[in-house]
């Protein structure tokens, strides 16, 4: 919590308007996703230039344009931008140039939407279209990734296992010879109640898993299992060894996993 508080200090304190020109991916994002019919904020240059400074109720004649050049939308604006400049990517879509340039224009009392939300298309005096590519396609992606989504989290396992890392010696040697390797299991019990789990040896000739094989995880919990299998010195190859445990829990829902085993140098 101290961190994050000390980043945002620092960031409206001082770093300020760089996040969003620097650090935030929006405006490149922003700029291959738009296209000339995307809904933007934009100046109309056509009823605005050229600037000129003028008194309230004087018409708008000659060569004098709407906009009479009074900065308000660059101080307004969090990232220092002149919207009059046409598109830019540091534009985050704050609408605050908007308001200050319309509380101008009641001044002056001139029309509002000297900068309003707009198109390139419209201000080029191009017609609107609704239905056109991008209007189709990102919906469609949109719906398949929601669905993805949805998808995964239902059809996800309600145990999540994976073997641990290894702590003290990996393996020894008993008293008649017999290797006994150790294994590490950790389990996240993410069903909204508590299951019992049994831990068994598949496919293994020769093995024995000794440990607590039977074991219950409350919901939402994560529980590690250390477990040992036991086996001839000829099981292994250049020291290793791969076997497959599998765990199932109370309603039948079985998991295989596999793990390697370290022991001595033996034979294939």
């Amino acid at each position: 919590m101290i961190g994050v508080a000390a980043l945002m200090l620092f960031d409206f304190g001082y770093f300020r308007e760089q996040m969003c020109t620097v650090a935030c991916p929006y405006g490149r994002l922003q700029s291959v996703l738009l296209d000339r019919q995307s809904l933007i904020i934009g100046y109309d240059a056509k009823r605005g230039e050229p600037r000129a400074k003028r008194k309230k109720k004087l018409p708008v004649v000659g060569e004098r344009g709407a906009c009479v050049d009074c900065n308000a939308c660059v101080a307004t604006c969090p990232t220092g931008i002149d919207i009059r400049e046409g598109l830019q990517m540091e534009c985050i879509g704050c609408a605050q140039c908007i308001d200050a340039c319309d509380a101008v224009m009641d001044k002056l009392e001139q029309p509002r939407h000297l900068i309003g939300y707009t198109s390139r298309d419209l201000l080029a005096g191009l017609p609107r279209r609704v239905v056109r590519a991008r209007t189709a396609i990102y919906p469609v992606l949109l719906v398949v990734a929601l669905g993805l989504l949805v998808w995964g989290t239902a059809s996800r396992d309600s145990t999540k296992i994976w073997v641990d890392r290894i702590q003290g010696a990996t393996f020894v040697t008993l008293p008649d010879g017999t290797i006994s390797s150790q294994l590490r299991l950790k389990l996240e019990n993410e069903a909204d109640g508590s299951r019992h789990y049994i831990v068994t040896l598949v496919g293994a000739p020769g093995a024995t898993l000794r440990g607590a094989t039977v074991f219950e995880v409350r919901a939402r919990h994560a529980f590690e299992l250390s477990l040992f299998v036991d086996g001839a010195r000829t099981s292994f190859l250049r020291g290793k060894r791969t076997v497959t445990v599998r765990i199932t829990d109370d309603h039948g829902v079985a998991q295989d996993v596999t793990a390697t085993l370290f022991g001595p140098e033996g034979k294939s």
